[in-house]
């Protein structure tokens, strides 16, 4: 299953193409401030975006795998990524997402997010999803009680490929 086109009142979710490079680069790939509670490190160098960009990619056909380019349909401006993925420690899919600094307070994250969330239960026919956040990233902690999802309980939190260790938040949204 290919990932799909999905929309929004205001955002428009798509599979990345080798086009996106710059605009993720600068936008959020080469930001620490946006990396700083991520699972990946920033990257310092636009060859880095490049070799993501073509793993996302290859990732297209997957059905466990699905990631978005969120874009703003006003402007046609790359603003963040939205994620749904088979997470084999949880056997279900967990959510994940990031936007540049530009775009934080908008109400993105959480209307992208909740396009994923109903393509999951819709389409994918998910029973439950799992996020986790770092429990100092109050933002994130919003965006998924926005969505629906609940606490579960308190676990370690690694970001920037285990090189930061947080307190951490598992939740889950459980479909009725």
């Amino acid at each position: 299953m290919n990932t799909p086109v999905l929309e929004t009142d205001r955002l428009l979710l798509r599979p990345f193409c080798k086009e996106d490079a710059r605009d993720v680069y600068e936008c959020w790939e080469s930001d620490p401030d946006v990396a700083r509670y991520m699972f990946w490190s920033s990257h310092n160098d636009i060859e880095k975006t490049k070799e993501w960009i073509a793993f996302e990619m290859g990732q297209i056909p997957s059905d466990e795998w699905f990631r978005w380019a969120v874009v703003v349909k006003a402007t046609g401006e790359l603003a963040g990524t939205g994620l749904l993925y088979f997470e084999t420690e949880y056997h279900m899919f967990e959510v994940g997402y990031n936007f540049g600094k530009k775009y934080w307070g908008r109400g993105y994250a959480t209307e992208a997010m909740g396009r994923v969330v109903q393509y999951a239960e819709e389409s994918l026919g998910a029973k439950e999803l799992v996020g986790r956040y770092a429990r100092a990233n109050a933002s994130s902690g919003n965006v998924l009680r926005k969505l629906g999802f609940d606490y579960v309980r308190d676990i370690p939190y690694e970001a920037n490929e285990g090189k930061r260790l947080y307190d951490g938040i598992e939740c889950r949204l459980v479909f009725r």
